[in-house]
Order: structure tokens, then sequence, then C-alpha cells
């Protein structure tokens, strides 16, 4: 797909949704939900159901490429000076498909964490439909301010980011926050720069993590509200290639 399709395309998706109830991806009958298809953007099939970009700037235009990567088709995702949000609405009950898979090829960052990584937002049991709008205050990458909210995500009061940590020897570690701090848990699913240019399919099981997390919570009653990508601002650029993310039971 050329990068201009792609942009026209996000541009147009946000304007949909402020005006119209958004469309969710659902499960299918196979008990799978598909979020990320590369393969499939072509034909744009994969980018109309919920879809929501996040941030200043033209991000598809400057961030955001579909590519083949060794042979494998991939979004191509290149942090910049800003951060920025690409997810897709869901519509899955946490139990009902606790299992996320998914493909990626990163590219080593120059030192760090690398800035890209995926994101899962959740609605709890805590909050009702009328409130968890306001409990939206999360710090993802430790440097937004208190009290911001970014006002296209789909509504939520629980957040998961899953990264590529700097050792290998990270691999499956689970950061909680503490005290005060407002930052989103994060789970070191694979990491090092000698892991870095190669493709690798992971799988976790989200209820797991979820409930490590947030162990008050009746897992029955969390609604998985969005997966996608989110990128970190104010690093050196560093290349992600993500493909085929997808929710099994």
């Amino acid at each position: 797909m050329r990068q201009g399709m792609l942009a026209a395309f996000l541009a147009g998706t946000v304007v949909a949704f402020s005006g119209c109830a958004a469309p969710r991806a659902i499960i299918g009958p196979l008990g799978k939900l598909q979020v990320l298809d590369p393969a499939a953007m072509s034909s744009l099939e994969s980018l109309r159901d919920g879809w929501v970009i996040e941030g200043s700037g033209d991000i598809a235009r400057d961030h955001l490429s579909v590519v083949y990567m060794e042979n494998i088709p991939a979004l191509r995702v290149v942090n910049g000076m800003e951060g920025f949000f690409f997810v897709r609405r869901t519509q899955a009950m946490l139990l009902a498909t606790p299992f996320l898979n998914w493909a990626w090829n990163m590219e080593a960052p120059p030192t760090g964490v690398h800035p890209v990584r995926l994101v899962i937002g959740f609605h709890s049991s805590k909050t009702t439909d009328s409130g968890w709008r306001n409990l939206s205050f999360f710090r993802l990458f430790g440097s937004m301010p208190n009290g911001w909210q970014w006002p296209t995500l789909p509504r939520h009061d629980r957040l998961l980011a899953i990264i590529w940590g700097e050792s290998a020897l990270q691999r499956g570690k689970l950061s909680h926050p503490s005290g005060n701090r407002q930052d989103a848990p994060r789970y070191t699913a694979r990491g090092g720069r000698e892991n870095a240019g190669k493709w690798w399919e992971e799988a976790v099981d989200l209820s797991r993590l979820y409930a490590s997390v947030w162990p008050e919570d009746d897992l029955s009653r969390v609604r998985v509200m969005f997966i996608g990508i989110a990128a970190a601002g104010g690093y050196p650029p560093a290349a992600a290639h993500v493909s085929k993310i997808m929710l099994t039971r």
C-alpha cells in the first residue's frame, strides 16, 4: 500500500469516529480476533474497523508504512520527536480470548528500551461506563504531564505495555507501577541487541499478566478495549516491524 493511501484513510477514520458510534473489531467464529494483518492492508480491509491514531503531526505519513521484511508483510513503525498511538478498538472479554499473539522484528535502539511497544487498554469492573473516561491518566512514556489525556483513544481504566527490553535477560519481567506513579505496567516479552534484526513469534497470556498487576479486579468482567502500537517521543529513531497481532482463546 502506498503511504499516501494509508495517511488519507487514517485521517478520515479519526474524524468519522467523533461523529458516530465507533466500530470495533469483534471475535470471529473460531474464537479469534485478528487485530493487525499487514498482508490485507493493500485493500484497506484490515483498517476499516475501529483504527485510531493519536498524536501530533502527520503520523501515518511520517512514521507508519506497510513493507515486506524478509518476505513477511509488516507494519513498519518509526518513533519521532513526539509520542503517538496507533490502536484498534476491540470488543472482547479478557477471559474469552486471553492470549495475545504477534510477530516482531526490532531494530536495536542506540541504548535502553525500544521506543516502540505494544499497548493493550482494558475496562475493569471498578468503574461504570459513565465514569471510566476520567481514569485515563496513564503516563505511558514517563514524560507526559500529570492529568494529560489522549482524547481519541478508546476509553479505558487499565493500560498494559509490552516492550522490547534493553537486555535479553529481562525477558519475562513485569514492572508494576509503585507509590503514586501513574506509569503503565510494562511486560518485557523479549529484548537485547543480540535478538534484534530477527523475526520472533510471541504469545502471552493477558489474563495472567492482568491478574498479577490488578489482583483485586474481577477477571470475568474485564473487557479488552483496544490493542495496538505506541511510540515514545524524543528518542533516536529505531524502526519496529510488527505483523499478525491476534487475540485467541
